[in-house]
């Protein structure tokens, strides 16, 4: 698990996806959500549209986890999380898997061109930060507000090299309404932040993303782009397939 994790992607593997279920997840509400923004407000085919954004994704988690690390670490001894790390991290190992990650966030910027982009240097100034001070805040009530920050850029960061920036405040939009409001709802949950029995009910999400309709049609109307109402589409499916699956057993 050592070397295995100085590899990018795989350290997030090994300490994130316990069960093929968080693996799909990923992709379900992350990846394919993804690719379909990059080929309808990129404009790039199908083939282009996913490695785009590979190349976007392995950027975004090369910086990611370093976070991941951090908070798995340092985070873990002060007690204010759980350890996930099975093996001895010490300074000279954090030094080359940072190391690792940065050389080939820099390689996969220079090579796209993505570096030389300010929304896309600027985007990750925000992430830095927003880790930052999602490690550096002790009242488990006031980081609500970096778990926000955090799971909106997770979804948004991997798509920006392939969209104009006079797109970004709609990919940003689409990043609340179908990713991080529920990544939020599940992040205060697991804290014991919020009280929702509900929340575990097979027919929550359904229930949730259907009623996020009205507002839904409005922006999609008012901004003229109608891969909204294609997103609200794939997730009602995607949340309905699961309550019919969990109401079946």
């Amino acid at each position: 698990m050592r070397r295995l994790a100085l590899v990018p992607f795989l350290y997030t593997i090994g300490t994130r996806f316990a069960t093929p279920r968080a693996l799909i997840y990923l992709i379900a509400s992350s990846w394919i959500p993804g690719i379909w923004i990059l080929a309808r407000l990129g404009g790039e085919g199908p083939a282009g549209a996913v490695l785009g954004y590979a190349a976007g994704f392995l950027a975004f988690i090369s910086v990611y986890e370093i976070g991941y690390l951090v908070n798995d670490t340092w985070d873990a001894a002060r007690g204010k999380t759980r350890r996930r790390v099975s093996f001895d991290a010490g300074p000279g190992f954090i030094a080359l898997f940072a190391a690792i990650r940065i050389a080939v966030w820099g390689a996969i910027g220079a090579l796209t061109g993505w570096i030389l982009e300010p929304a896309w240097l600027i985007a990750y100034g925000a992430l830095v930060l927003a880790v930052v001070a999602h490690n550096l805040v002790r009242p488990a009530a006031l980081r609500p507000a970096t778990f926000f920050q955090l799971a909106c850029l997770r979804f948004t960061i991997p798509v920006l090299g392939g969209v104009a920036t006079t797109q970004v405040p709609l990919v940003l939009l689409i990043s609340v309404i179908f990713y991080t409001y529920f990544r939020f709802l599940s992040y205060l949950d697991s804290k014991d932040l919020l009280a929702m029995n509900e929340r575990r009910h097979p027919g929550f999400g359904f229930a949730q993303m259907a009623l996020m309709a009205p507002f839904i049609a409005f922006v999609a109307y008012v901004s003229g782009e109608w891969i909204l109402v294609q997103l609200f589409g794939y997730f009602i499916t995607l949340y309905g397939l699961y309550a019919l699956v969990g109401r079946s057993r």
